[in-house]
């Protein structure tokens, strides 16, 4: 099984290091838009799960924050050197912070 897995993931290397500039411009509006929105939710979660406050002022409170949270992954997305990289760094941070919301809900 990771066999198959870890060939699956070097093909799609491949193919990703080979296309061209409109590709990767597309590829990097995707990973903003879809990734940052991943990445939004994750971190509003976590935020949510790890404030010491009663749950209507954490919510209250972390409402603040979603703009700053999507425009980060936005000029995340187009500051990487490619696109597979903005992929995998969105992708990183978004599976860390929704573990790190399941571990605190389940501390909870």
């Amino acid at each position: 099984m990771n066999t198959v897995m870890f060939d699956a993931f070097k093909w799609l290397k491949e193919r990703l290091a080979d296309t061209d500039k409109t590709t990767q411009t597309i590829l990097r509006i995707l990973a903003a838009v879809f990734g940052g929105y991943a990445l939004t939710s994750s971190m509003l979660a976590a935020l949510v799960l790890l404030l010491p406050w009663a749950k209507a002022d954490a919510l209250f409170f972390s409402v603040l924050f979603p703009p700053l949270f999507y425009t980060g992954a936005l000029l995340w997305a187009f500051a990487a050197p490619t696109a597979q990289r903005a992929w995998r760094n969105l992708l990183v941070v978004t599976f860390s912070c929704g573990f790190l919301a399941l571990v605190a809900d389940w501390v909870r």
